[in-house]
């Protein structure tokens, strides 16, 4: 089964300003996360809890994460990136979880307006 990846404006902004050789990284971990899915697992994905999980590569010289969660049909959405520090691992992660919360209040709304409609 083949996933589709949304990228969010965060990660869409970052992507564009990428050297040709960041892109490829970025390609190359971005592909394994479409055809794997839900399947990917640890070196190159780690799940973060409640739903949340980090796509983990390296890119432009620097071991780099983006954020996503697993919606339906089957899509997986883009949330955050960062570059991977241990100072600031647990801002980062506070922040996707708030991207999260962000995404998921969007979705209800859109399944309340769909069922109104």
């Amino acid at each position: 089964m083949r996933w589709t990846v949304t990228l969010s404006e965060e990660v869409r902004t970052w992507y564009l300003a990428l050297s040709p050789a960041g892109k490829a990284a970025a390609d190359r971990a971005i592909e394994r996360l479409a055809s794997q899915g839900h399947l990917l697992r640890m070196p190159h994905s780690r799940a973060l809890g409640d739903g949340l999980f980090e796509l983990r590569f390296f890119c432009e010289n620097v071991n780099r994460r983006i954020t996503y969660v697993i919606d339906p049909d089957p899509m997986v959405v883009t949330l955050t990136t960062f570059r991977k520090q241990r100072s600031n691992e647990r801002t980062e992660i506070l922040r996707a979880r708030q991207a999260q919360a962000a995404h998921k209040a969007t979705r209800q709304a859109d399944r309340r307006k769909d069922g109104a409609s």
